[in-house]
């Protein structure tokens, strides 16, 4: 049986010796979806060993308070100090610069299919442009680019002294004979963690890689704001996406962008690179206290802990109030009104289908609980076809959107902004109706007592099939 690991930071802090540092860490506290029987947690609160000792904690789980059995390490010494900066300020940002420019020095564009808002493929053209249009599945996976509507490619900022032309095409523009200058002027090298929600706030404690920024004005008119539109780019080393390009996109204003790009090369550049502070930092294991379960073993040992891997019997498809995901887990993509869809960065590798590569939703809004079906469902039917993925992979990146023509029964969660659960949708269609309705389905958290009278049908998650989140699936032939 898998497990859903939740990975929030910690109030806890351990003081760290070491010649370079004395500062203090925060810890992780690490959920699991394993429940330890009340009488097993209280034996093992009593567990003496050299790894470490159990500890009852009143953890907050969605403005509730319960108890959790949590395991902490030994104090152990960790090398806290910051890398070695080998250059000065203004020698770095020139050196990573030059980094850049080698890397995409070669008037080719870098695209990306269905990242910004699950809609636009996405040009990075260096020297030229940002560019953002619409374009079919076919015409990505070919290499020939072809905007589904000519008029709709977009120039979200452009290099300076990129030449002018009087129609944007899906290339390229640069003048080829001339080298790209780039005023060192106009980039921010900055550190601290990156928020996928456009919260750039630095955290020194935990955080000291760094990062360079190039904002790119004179993009196209805004129809709303009426001004050019701009676009931050965010260039960093991310040793996991490995290869050069873009890793994501978000509107974080209107008509205001901020691009992530991954430059293999900065990764030479110690101060690039992601330091050992996260690695040092210590796990504390929680595991939620079963109050209701008793057993009576006769011996309870250390390893009593890990070996408690099951959640309790039956779905682990959230319903419990108290459920909580770790958002950073995920890749988050907005879909509009204050909603996001988060994929998985890494499959789980478990005997359960769902839990390995399912799709969940986020919701960002401040909305009654009684407004979140009618506005979770206006969206879910206006951008069906643009931004809600099926089963149908063309290869192990890209999902083909769903389609009207599409039947299914298709389950998704729904948490809030800090990972805590908020409802089950289910959202049922026959595509062989000719007509744009889907039947939905909100149920909402229960307390605990009342799981025995939850609302659904929880065999598919017991018995998932290949699908993910479709308990259902079938795209109907023309």
């Amino acid at each position: 049986m898998n497990l859903l690991v939740i990975l929030l930071v910690s109030l806890f802090k351990v003081s760290s010796s070491s010649s370079q540092s004395t500062q203090t860490l925060k810890n992780r506290i690490v959920y699991d979806n394993a429940r330890i029987p009340v009488d097993v947690a209280h034996s093992l609160t009593q567990q003496k060993s050299e790894l470490g000792s159990f500890e009852i904690m009143s953890l907050n789980a969605n403005n509730e308070i319960e108890p959790y059995i949590c395991h902490l390490p030994v104090d152990k010494k960790v090398n806290i100090s910051k890398p070695v900066h080998h250059f000065a300020t203004s020698e770095l940002k020139q050196t990573a610069i030059n980094i850049i420019s080698e890397t995409f020095d070669d008037d080719k564009c870098t695209l990306e299919f269905n990242i910004q808002a699950g809609y636009w493929t996405v040009g990075y053209c260096f020297g030229d442009k940002i560019m953002q249009f619409h374009e079919d599945l076919v015409d990505f996976l070919s290499g020939n680019h072809r905007a589904q509507l000519p008029n709709h490619v977009y120039v979200l900022g452009k290099f300076p002294n990129a030449k002018p032309y009087k129609q944007t095409e899906i290339r390229n523009q640069r003048d080829e004979q001339n080298k790209v200058n780039l005023d060192p002027r106009d980039f921010i090298v900055f550190e601290g963690e990156f928020s996928s929600f456009g919260d750039d706030e630095v955290d020194y404690s935990t955080n000291t890689q760094k990062f360079i920024k190039h904002t790119l004005g004179n993009g196209e008119i805004c129809d709303l704001t009426l001004q050019p539109r701009t676009v931050d780019i965010v260039y960093k080393c991310d040793q996991d996406f490995g290869r050069p390009g873009i890793m994501e996109i978000q509107e974080i204003k209107t008509c205001q962008y901020q691009m992530i790009v991954n430059v293999p090369g900065l990764c030479s550049l110690e101060e690039f690179r992601k330091n050992l502070i996260h690695e040092n930092i210590v796990d504390i294991t929680c595991k939620k206290i079963d109050q209701d379960d008793n057993l009576s073993l006769q011996e309870v040992t250390y390893d009593t802990f890990f070996e408690y891997q099951s959640p309790n019997q039956g779905s682990q498809v959230a319903k419990v109030k108290n459920e909580k995901v770790d958002l950073d887990q995920f890749y988050i993509n907005p879909i509009g009104d204050g909603f996001y869809l988060g994929s998985l960065k890494h499959e789980y590798k478990g005997d359960k289908p769902y839990w390995n590569t399912r799709v969940i939703a986020i919701n960002a809004n401040d909305i009654d609980e009684g407004d979140l079906l009618n506005r979770f469902g206006k969206l879910f039917l206006h951008t069906l076809e643009r931004k809600f993925p099926s089963p149908i992979t063309i290869n192990d990146n890209i999902a083909t959107a769903l389609q009207w023509g599409d039947s299914f029964i298709y389950w998704i969660e729904m948490y809030d902004m800090f990972g805590n659960f908020v409802a089950l949708f289910k959202m049922v269609r026959d595509g062989k109706l000719d007509n744009h309705e889907v039947e939905f389905h909100k149920i909402s958290v229960v307390d605990k007592q009342s799981t025995e009278n939850f609302a659904a049908n929880l065999d598919y998650f017991d018995h998932p099939n290949k699908d993910w989140n479709f308990e259902y699936f079938k795209r109907n032939q023309e």
